[in-house]
């Protein structure tokens, strides 16, 4: 049996433990650890200001690169849709910065910019559609519009009608009555009342987001009316930013993606994903160089890009 002299050696040996390791702990073990964790903690200062320097320089050679490209850009872009008239058409959601940059270098390549139209954000609301449906009746037949097409698919036929056109150039009191329909119905907003029809379109992303569900319907949405005015023009290229997705859903896209992700509009219609940085307008114009001599590319760095830059022709 076990006496009580080996509990009270088994007491004084755990309290000799103990004392030992108080005894180290605030003596030279407490040293050692306190010196090793001050170098650690000194080592990762260093470290983060070394990378914070290394992130200061490199934006300051972003934004250099941005300035240059920005500065030569008219020289890039002169006289390259010289003979063409251009629609920019804004997406819901559109970056005003980028739609502004675009209205610019439109001049700047010698097109003649028709005006800029932006779609609301109801033109792809799905509990605006008989509303649409109202609206894209008054407008053709404002229009002289004859279709069996109904719904969203008579609305797009009638933007298509009245933003581009490769043979007719003018403006009538019937696409100023369209237009005007359009308008009172809080579908799209226009830089100006008639509206000429555009033989080029540059197109303006916009984000949107959420469901899988309901982000696939709306690319479906999207592919459809650009697929429309890429028929009906010379040339049609979407450009656009980064896409960021939003907070709290499951999904996020754009219609550079949208484009991008089915064959069917992949081929025939050009993307540009950077337009935000110093050569993303330039590049947009030499995407519609390209696609009116029927070089459809994606250009940029997300997915689905084809290449990083259009080839620039002399």
């Amino acid at each position: 049996m076990i006496d009580f002299r080996y509990h009270l050696v088994s007491i004084i040996s755990v309290f000799l433990a103990l004392a030992v390791g108080i005894v180290l702990g605030a003596g030279p073990l407490q040293a050692n650890l306190g010196d090793q964790l001050g170098e650690q903690v000194a080592a990762l200062r260093t470290e983060k200001q070394a990378l914070n320097d290394k992130l200061t320089t490199s934006q300051k050679l972003v934004d250099a690169s941005d300035e240059y490209e920005s500065a030569v850009q008219e020289r890039v872009v002169r006289g390259r849709l010289t003979g063409h008239r251009a629609l920019v058409l804004a997406m819901p959601s559109a970056d005003t910065t980028m739609v502004g940059s675009l209205e610019s270098v439109v001049g700047q390549s010698g097109a003649a910019l028709t005006g800029t139209v932006s779609l609301s954000a109801d033109w792809f609301d799905p509990t605006r559609a008989d509303d649409r449906a109202s609206a894209a009746r008054d407008a053709a037949a404002a229009l002289g519009l004859t279709s069996t097409a109904t719904g969203d698919a008579l609305l797009v036929e009638v933007l298509t009608d009245l933003a581009v056109s490769t043979t007719v150039s003018t403006i009538s009191p019937k696409r100023i009555a369209a237009l005007k329909v359009l308008l009172d119905a809080n579908l799209v907003d226009s830089s100006v009342a008639d509206l000429p029809p555009a033989d080029v379109v540059l197109v303006v992303s916009g984000d949107y987001a959420g469901t899988e569900s309901v982000v696939s319907q709306r690319s479906d949405a999207v592919r459809a009316l650009l697929t429309a005015l890429a028929g009906s023009s010379r040339a049609t290229v979407v450009a656009g930013g980064e896409t960021v997705a939003a907070a709290g859903q499951p999904a996020t896209s754009d219609a550079v993606q949208a484009v991008r992700e089915k064959s069917e509009t992949a081929s025939v219609i050009s993307t540009v994903d950077h337009v935000r940085a110093g050569n993303g307008p330039a590049v947009a114009v030499l995407a519609t160089e390209g696609a009116l001599d029927e070089r459809i590319g994606h250009y940029g760095i997300s997915a689905g890009a084809t290449a990083k830059l259009p080839r620039v022709l002399p």
